[in-house]
């Protein structure tokens, strides 16, 4: 990411990111944040994990189960545990890329609270209450005690992983309100 924000001749970035794009926004402001002004992450991967046998029965067994059997029904299974709302190109996206995916069962790391204290750059942290992966009240707890830097926290109360259309809105809003 350093390297993109280098070769772009970029300054003062504000990187937004949901999920593992979370993570790597993480990772980048660990590396080297002297470009980055500010980020948003959403549902950020690399802060806490979820309950691993609620995930294990609500979306990795659906997943593997399609990718054994292609029957439809599994992946409307997972979509269900990690979409706020029903989303019609999930469906046929998600049904070819599972084909060619080869899934790591093991959880996700989280950041250290030494690297987290290192980050000084402003964070806007939106969390989901129903994540199954990375549950919101959980993650803001957590945020709380270890970044110094942690500007603004919400809690998208109805959300899943993936918000809808509404707490895509918020997200947007906290972006555009930040750069005025």
């Amino acid at each position: 990411m350093n390297e993109i924000i280098d070769q772009l001749e970029l300054e003062e970035v504000v990187l937004a990111g949901f999920s593992f794009g979370g993570l790597i926004i993480l990772k980048t402001l660990i590396y080297d944040a002297t470009k980055i002004k500010a980020v948003f992450l959403a549902s950020p991967a690399y802060l806490v994990n979820g309950n691993p046998l609620k995930a294990m029965f609500k979306i990795f067994l659906p997943m593997r189960r399609y990718m054994k059997s292609k029957d439809p029904q599994h992946i409307e299974r997972f979509l269900a545990s990690l979409f706020t709302e029903k989303d019609d190109f999930a469906v046929p996206f998600l049904s070819k890329v599972f084909l060619h995916f080869a899934m790591d069962f093991r959880p996700v790391p989280v950041i250290s609270k030494r690297a987290a204290k290192s980050i000084q750059t402003p964070i806007t942290l939106i969390a989901a209450k129903k994540d199954l992966l990375f549950p919101g009240t959980k993650m803001i707890r957590r945020a709380q005690k270890i970044f110094p830097s942690l500007k603004q926290v919400v809690l998208l109360e109805d959300s899943k992983h993936v918000q809808d259309q509404a707490g895509n809105r918020v997200v947007e809003e906290l972006i555009v309100d930040a750069d005025q």
